[in-house]
């Protein structure tokens, strides 16, 4: 069976994972938007990590990672979005999935992040 990405690919940042997408793209005012769409462990999370190396040398102000489409996270993409926040003014959207927001809760992360209910919360921080 072929895997069909849940969102179509945009111009300038998409990769297909297998069983996780991402996207990336960047907005007018200095934000990038990533989109992680699928199941993050140690094989998917590192693509995630790439995305978030690619921006880091940019002029841009904030980083949103939209997380309503992570299907299931573990402790690799939770180490990738810990180690983006020394580099990104990062900003999680949800509403987060149950899975992850139960992650941050048990490893008692949730408070180091900025987390807005919705894309639209985040973009106009």
């Amino acid at each position: 069976m072929k895997q069909v990405p849940k969102h179509p690919p945009p111009s300038d940042g998409y990769r297909a994972l297998g069983r996780a997408t991402v996207d990336s793209t960047t907005e007018h005012g200095g934000l990038c938007v990533i989109t992680p769409v699928g199941e993050f462990d140690m094989d998917s999370a590192g693509e995630v990590r790439q995305i978030l190396a690619a921006a880091e040398g940019s002029a841009l102000r904030r980083t949103i990672v939209d997380c309503t489409g992570v299907a299931f996270a573990d402790s690799a993409l939770l180490h990738v979005l810990l180690g983006a926040r020394q580099a990104h003014h990062l900003v999680l959207a949800g509403p987060l999935p149950l899975q992850l927001s139960a992650l941050l809760a048990h490893t008692g992360t949730a408070p180091l992040f900025t987390i807005r209910d919705s894309l639209a919360a985040a973009r106009a921080d």
